[in-house]
């Protein structure tokens, strides 16, 4: 877990992911959530059982939605694969081009469903 911790944090320098990843609060995990916008940098084990980090691209942030009835959304997630590369993926697209069109999408996507 401490290479996969590792390998979270150069993916979210090498990404850009960082800066607007710290404006976000983290998700909660024993209190009630209220709704919003939300990060969650949770990194399953399942992901590393096989052969750790050589084999699969573990999540290592996600970005979710919470509304007021604390039901949770993923819109978008960074994955990273053994110090070589990253994806910024929203809603299922894993070839979102720049950290900033990636932070945009989420931006959209939020504002549209906030207000439901």
């Amino acid at each position: 877990m401490s290479e996969a911790r590792n390998l979270q944090k150069w993916a979210l320098n090498v990404s850009g992911a960082k800066e607007f990843l710290d404006i976000l609060p983290k998700l909660p995990k024993n209190k009630k959530i209220k709704p919003g916008l939300y990060v969650s940098y949770e990194i399953d084990l399942s992901d590393l059982e096989d052969d750790g980090l050589d084999y699969c691209t573990p999540t290592i942030a996600s970005v979710l939605i919470v509304d007021s009835k604390e039901k949770m959304t993923e819109i978008g997630y960074i994955m990273a694969y053994n110090w070589e590369t990253h994806w910024l993926y929203f809603e299922g697209d894993c070839e979102v081009d720049t950290v900033e069109n990636w932070w945009e999408l989420i931006q959209k996507e939020y504002g549209k469903r906030k207000d439901k």
